[in-house]
């Protein structure tokens, strides 16, 4: 047997503490790092697979960058091709790109990016990443966490095939990627003794004649003695070990037989735990990453690319920059939300960051294509012309949401005029007017308070109207005219209805959705159970019954054919757990409010679900019965378009229960229905066809040791 003896660190930036808390160790760490590969020429030394990890020394240690980059581009120190080690399953795929763009930018600056698609402990991984990570050159993918039943007949080593049907060499890290960790062992034989009862037990899946020996472990120093650990392996083993890197495992590495190959997902807890807990933990964090990447992705990028092409500034340092303060929250430990509660209070800032860049440059460049300029946009014009962008690949009609600050409404004086011929004193009324699109009465709303206003003593305005046949990734203008206020008629109204879309709430606060002449009944239920585990996994307790104390429901009409509902229920559930967490104990209540919406053209129902909750240690579920028995469905995932069955896999043998919930980006669809909700992560769906997302997953432990539903702790309590 052929054994390379990787060292490394596993570097989770923040965690259990904070980033700048966790910076002085890896300062620490670096320091010790260059220091043993300038006393030993044959140190080589594996800096977690993510780059940002340079730029966070040498933020400290700018007098040590010409070793650093020495030792690097001698490949010496692997680095890269990540910039941020992320979780595999939470960010958007269009997210991953630019990880390992970045990663590779700064990786290249200081040395050589690596190509092994390293990603040792993220919580699982989709079924494109062969695809993505081939698409960056890298030559394999070397994991631990993910693997499920399909472990039974893959050796070590093996094609990993995407649904493209890319294929990419994936090597699995049997007993982790702290196989070979010296721990608090002094003596190399002691550690010897210890590493080669882990390889005895690892090798039996082994087909290559080779095994990679993780040196190392979450923040762990530099290991000093590797040459004497290589050689008391190798003494006590009668194995060859050498020192080396994972390429150096690569480059002598028999390729797996063709039938030795996996096509899908890699969301199994056979032999490690695989937390899916945190799909749903912490639910803010996915909601504000989601507007973040929407806002990037599906705005600032493709339009400041064609902005660029009509001559429009070249915008792309500001969303490099934009994508710079994003990516760090992507960190597993910090997207997951299984981190210390500073540590998530510091991503605010980030995703702020992130997504007033991405709106201001998207802001910038659309005005410029339109042709408009500050002074045809400013609230001082009486009729604005106003360009409605369209960021679908196909023509679209659909509601337009405007917003409209407080302002003097201004007239032509007699006296006094000013340039343009508006006195800017000349109050035409301080109450909010009416206003038309093209003539038809736009829908005015009072914006949400907190809006900066020119005016602080009045509230900002939304309009909202139906803009139609807007072309396929362009723009229509539209004119924007004050006129007499039309008002919304409200009244208790239980039925909305556009072109073929209906919506009919229920007593109970549920309502039924018909789609021409599918009807769809009893959506928008409430599942409320005891949670008595952790950020990492759930532990339900048996359902609570959920019947709401109070349910009013208020129907909104306007002349424009927007319709609304909105459907007020108010829950009583247990406060908590009692002190065995066994069973719920107290009273709270849960304020859910749900606006659901109608317009004219648009082949939908629109939903706002708002929930004030007041519980502790508790799963909120919404849920959505297709009235169909569901054998396949389907849900967004990275890339993809996933096909599972309901229900939990076969889990016999497994260390981590399967888990029926799953992982998702966007939708999914059952039974005819499709159900989109970005930013919540974890859904289900049931075998009578039933979709269920998770809303909250609220929990006080960021690790506890006894769940049913997990062996030990997975990070520190």
């Amino acid at each position: 047997m052929r054994c390379i003896l990787v060292t490394h660190t596993h570097w989770d930036r923040e965690w259990y503490r904070t980033h700048q808390d966790f910076r002085g160790r890896l300062v620490d760490a670096v320091d010790r790092l260059l220091d043993l590969c300038q006393a030993d020429p044959g140190y080589r030394f594996l800096l977690d697979g993510q780059s940002i990890v340079l730029e966070d020394y040498l933020e400290i240690r700018p007098q040590r960058r010409g070793e650093l980059e020495a030792l690097c581009r001698e490949g010496r120190i692997a680095i890269g091709p990540w910039w941020v080690q992320p979780d595999s399953l939470l960010p958007s795929g269009e997210s991953h790109v630019r990880n390992l763009l970045e990663g590779r930018r700064v990786a290249d600056a200081v040395g050589t990016a690596s190509r092994v698609a390293y990603t040792p402990d993220s919580f699982g991984h989709p079924a494109q990443f062969p695809q993505l990570f081939a698409g960056f050159g890298c030559s394999a993918f070397v994991y631990w966490r993910g693997h499920g039943n399909e472990l039974d007949a893959l050796p070590t080593e093996y094609w990993w095939e995407a649904p493209d049907g890319t294929a990419l060499l994936a090597c699995h890290l049997a007993k982790g990627y702290f196989n070979a960790a010296t721990g608090i062992d002094s003596d190399p034989d002691a550690a010897a003794r210890r590493i080669a009862a882990t390889l005895a037990a690892q090798t039996e899946r082994v087909a290559s004649g080779q095994v990679l020996l993780m040196n190392g472990i979450d923040h762990a120093l530099p290991e000093p003695r590797t040459g004497a650990l290589a050689e008391a392996i190798a003494k006590t083993t009668g194995h060859e070990v050498a020192r080396g890197l994972i390429e150096d495992f690569l480059a002598t590495l028999p390729a797996p037989a063709a039938d030795a190959r996996h096509r899908g997902e890699l969301v199994g807890g056979k032999e490690a735990n695989l937390l899916p807990g945190v799909w749903s933990t912490r639910s803010w964090i996915k909601l504000r990453n989601r507007a973040c990447e929407a806002a990037l992705e599906g705005w600032a990028e493709p339009w400041c690319a064609l902005g660029a092409r009509l001559g429009c500034a070249d915008e792309r340092p500001a969303l490099r920059l934009g994508w710079r303060h994003l990516l760090p929250n992507h960190a597993h430990d910090s997207i997951c939300g299984c981190s210390r509660d500073e540590v998530h209070e510091q991503m605010r800032g980030r995703f702020d960051a992130a997504e007033e860049l991405a709106e201001a440059t998207t802001a910038r460049t659309l005005e410029r294509i339109a042709g408009l300029d500050v002074g045809r946009l400013s609230p001082w014009t009486l009729e604005p012309e106003l360009a409605v962008f369209n960021p679908s690949p196909h023509p679209r009609t659909d509601v337009v949401t405007f917003q409209v600050d407080p302002h003097p409404w201004m007239a032509p004086a007699e006296e006094g005029d000013v340039a343009g011929g508006i006195h800017p004193l000349a109050l035409r009324s301080l109450d909010p007017p009416g206003f038309t699109v093209d003539g038809v009465p736009a829908r005015v709303v009072r914006a949400e308070a907190g809006r900066m206003t020119l005016l602080p003593d009045r509230r900002a305005l939304d309009l909202q109207f139906v803009a139609r046949d807007v072309p396929a990734f362009g723009w229509k203008r539209v004119r924007l005219a004050e006129a007499e206020r039309v008002e919304e008629c409200g009244d208790d109204g239980r039925e909305i209805r556009a072109d073929d879309v209906s919506v009919t709430a229920g007593d109970d606060g549920r309502f039924d959705v018909r789609f021409g002449d599918r009807t769809f009944r009893g959506l928008g239920a409430l599942e409320d159970r005891g949670d008595r585990g952790d950020s990492y996994d759930a532990d339900l307790l048996d359902p609570d019954p959920v019947e709401p104390i109070a349910c009013a429901v208020e129907r909104q009409r306007h002349p424009s054919g927007i319709e609304r509902l909105v459907i007020r229920r108010a829950l009583r559930v247990g406060a908590g757990l009692a002190p065995e967490r066994d069973r719920r104990t107290g009273e709270a209540r849960i304020d859910v409010t749900i606006a659901l919406q109608v317009a004219p053209g648009v082949p939908r129902v629109d939903a706002r679900v708002t929930i004030e909750n007041a519980a502790e240690d508790h799963r909120l579920r919404l849920l959505f019965p297709t009235g169909s028995d569901a054998s396949r469905f389907e849900a967004a995932t990275t890339f993809d378009v996933a096909r599972r069955a309901p229900g939990a896999v076969p889990d016999e043998g497994w260390i981590h229960p399967a888990p029926a919930t799953f992982a998702c980006q966007g939708f999914v669809h059952a039974g005819g229905l499709s159900v989109v909700a970005p930013g919540l992560n974890e859904a289900e769906v049931t075998p009578d066809g039933t979709i269920a997302f998770t809303a909250l997953r609220c929990v006080g432990d960021l690790s506890r040791h006894d769940l049913r539903t997990r062996p030990g702790p997975a990070g520190p309590g």
